[in-house]
């Protein structure tokens, strides 16, 4: 889902940034081919917190590639978009759920009004 940001916040190469409805790469509908991702488990490789490319893509299995040329599988619910783009670099504003302890990433309007959600998306629905 493309956003609709404009000037600075416009996006690098017409990859997604987070929006309600979809945070994650497995939310996303439309991917393309090298779209930043960061990584928010610690399976496997012990990689969570880094950013990486998407390569491929099922509905199970997400394979993504590290700036080192390491090329591991990921579940698509565990690659958060960025929240924004700033000179075509990849920027990432994550937070973690009070509730369930998950990492969830803002979207750019959240920032901008500085109303910041406690809970991950799964959770404002309890």
């Amino acid at each position: 889902m493309p956003s609709t940001e404009e000037g600075p916040f416009a996006q690098a190469s017409n990859f997604s940034v987070a929006i309600p409805q979809a945070r994650n790469l497995r939310d996303l509908r439309q991917r393309k081919y090298g779209q930043p991702v960061y990584v928010s488990s610690d399976h496997p490789l012990a990689r969570k917190g880094q950013t990486a490319t998407w390569e491929k893509f099922n509905v199970r299995l997400a394979v993504v590639k590290f700036e080192d040329g390491v090329v591991s599988g990921y579940d698509p619910a565990d690659l958060l978009l960025p929240t924004r783009f700033d000179n075509g670099k990849p920027v990432f504003e994550i937070r973690t759920c009070e509730l369930c302890r998950a990492a969830f990433t803002l979207t750019q309007q959240e920032v901008e009004d500085k109303k910041e959600p406690a809970r991950c998306p799964a959770c404002l629905e309890f």
